[in-house]
């Protein structure tokens, strides 16, 4: 009887054992990456971290904003995280950064220069994103690795000064305004999605207001824009339209240097805020020379308009 007993616990034994023999194979997600799968979230409080197996994500990014003080405002290129259009806050004060594949300082950053931030795969869902664990920051020289010579390096430094200086002109127009409206749909110089969202947010919090952006027509299709009747006067019925509480700023291209030929790439653009038909500002016949091997330095305004 106990010789019986011992043989059915040996059988099951054998049984469970072979129930639980090769671990399954981990989830595998396209061309063969590791899935990230629930049980692989940190635990509340605590900071992520990689596996040994597994590389860190890389994300190539262009420096908006922040290259002097390390607070940087970066703006996804290619694909990115979020389709080309991806923009995130990082301050690199205790990040690693290399230049050039050496070590170096996080002074060595600039407002154009193109990053790979390398991180552990997780970001916080915030406007602008917050990456999660950050291992580095790899920069080039201008002109070497992914940091190559180009027309436009600085353009939204330079725009944003644009819009900076168009803000200080005739200051009643957006005296007292909770929104800014932002139209860069046909600024001149190839800007990105991301690079035009980088852009609106940092004009907002330069002048801590709300930015929202569209055209002309979008906003007024929207509902910001309303009619106004026109004071004593003027015909029955005749109207003006305007932004109660927002001011719209608009950069465009100024077509009449098409056929004009320049040694240096040069824009030329008109920059024009607008409160309502009775109220707005120009920066007319606009140009701006990309010094070689250099940035966008400044500008030159032709002539000035109000409205």
């Amino acid at each position: 009887m106990k010789f019986r007993t011992w043989a059915l616990l040996l059988a099951l034994c054998l049984l469970l054992s072979a129930c639980g023999g090769a671990p399954a194979e981990e989830p595998r997600g396209p061309a063969g990456t590791a899935v990230k799968t629930q049980e692989e979230e940190p635990a509340p409080g605590s900071a992520p971290s990689l596996a040994e197996d597994e590389e860190p994500t890389v994300v190539t990014c262009r420096v908006v904003d922040g290259g002097s003080d390390g607070d940087l405002l970066l703006a996804e290129l290619d694909e990115g995280l979020y389709g080309g259009a991806g923009v995130y806050r990082l301050n690199v004060k205790d990040v690693p950064v290399t230049l050039d594949g050496e070590a170096a300082e996080p002074s060595v950053l600039e407002d154009g220069m193109t990053v790979d931030v390398a991180f552990n795969g997780f970001v916080a869902e915030s406007f602008p994103a917050q990456f999660g664990e950050v291992y580095s920051v790899s920069a080039w020289s201008r002109g070497r690795g992914r940091n190559p010579m180009g027309t436009t390096y600085d353009l939204c430094g330079l725009y944003l000064q644009v819009l900076d200086d168009l803000w200080q002109k005739d200051p009643g127009l957006n005296e007292n305004i909770t929104l800014a409206g932002l139209d860069l749909s046909t600024a001149p110089g190839d800007l990105t999605e991301s690079e035009k969202a980088a852009i609106a947010w940092r004009f907002g919090e330069m002048h801590g207001v709300e930015v929202v952006t569209g055209t002309f027509q979008e906003l007024k299709e929207q509902g910001y824009l309303t009619s106004e009747p026109l004071g004593d006067g003027a015909p029955e019925g005749s109207t003006f339209l305007h932004w109660e509480d927002g001011c719209l700023f608009s950069i465009t291209p100024n077509e009449g240097h098409a056929e004009e030929l320049y040694s240096l790439p040069t824009l030329f653009f008109n920059a024009e805020k607008w409160r309502s038909s009775l109220g707005a500002y120009c920066f007319y016949d606009c140009s701006a020379l990309w010094a070689e091997a250099g940035t966008w330095s400044g500008y030159t305004v032709g002539s000035e308009m109000i409205s």
